[in-house]
């Protein structure tokens, strides 16, 4: 077990939902580590209500995307299935739309980053590994897109989080276009996702009984 727990999530600062997530780590094998991600999200959009599952499997200690999944259900229930094979991801969608097939080159450093997923930046923070900054690519399944990013350790600062000031490292994913994902951690757990340019947030959620440094609580 890397990291599991709930996050809550605001849109324009209106609730909307919550994210459960765990994410899992088996032992190295020839190709090494596999990291296995998994999350169900609860939101009320519009006055509608929407459910999301989504699981990631990345290889390596880049963190290679291996496959991906995702099901939303609600008024435009889309099923995204996503594969590597050799040096591309195949994405495969069916929508109400009808289904479409695309295909990504993956070279050098690449995370799959959903929107309004906030686990997924957990793998974008891993992409740094000891870095100050690094150019990478980030796949965005339900936009059909991949975005070339700029990630930035920006170090320590305090942050308020549930009325608690902590110490968190923050760190920004700059897209080409000048949008900014930023996102503070303790350790390599993912506490706030902000992005201002779509107006979410994502905060941890920690019980009457646990600090946020407390690791307790995993789904």
């Amino acid at each position: 077990m890397v990291d599991g727990g709930t996050f809550t999530l605001y849109l324009q600062g209106v609730r909307i939902g919550e994210e459960l997530f765990v994410i899992r780590r088996d032992p190295a094998a020839a190709a090494g580590p596999v990291h296995r991600a998994m999350a169900e999200l609860n939101l009320k959009l519009e006055g509608r209500t929407q459910r999301i599952g989504v699981a990631l499997e990345v290889l390596g200690d880049e963190c290679r995307p291996r496959r991906y999944e995702a099901e939303i259900n609600g008024s435009t229930a889309t099923t995204i299935v996503g594969v590597l094979i050799r040096d591309r991801i195949r994405l495969d969608v069916r929508s109400p739309h009808g289904d479409e097939m695309k295909e990504f080159l993956v070279r050098g450093r690449t995370a799959v980053l959903e929107r309004q997923i906030a686990h997924h930046h957990f793998f974008v923070w891993k992409l740094l590994d000891g870095n100050r900054s690094l150019d990478a690519t980030v796949l965005v399944p339900r936009d059909r897109s991949q975005t070339p990013v700029r990630i930035e350790d920006l170090g320590e600062e305090p942050v308020q989080i549930d009325g608690r000031e902590l110490v968190l490292r923050h760190i920004t994913i700059v897209v080409e276009a000048g949008q900014s994902h930023h996102v503070w951690l303790d350790g390599d757990r993912v506490i706030r996702v902000l992005v201002p340019h779509d107006e979410f947030e994502a905060v941890r959620v920690f019980t009457a009984d646990q600090s946020p440094t407390d690791p307790r609580g995993t789904p």
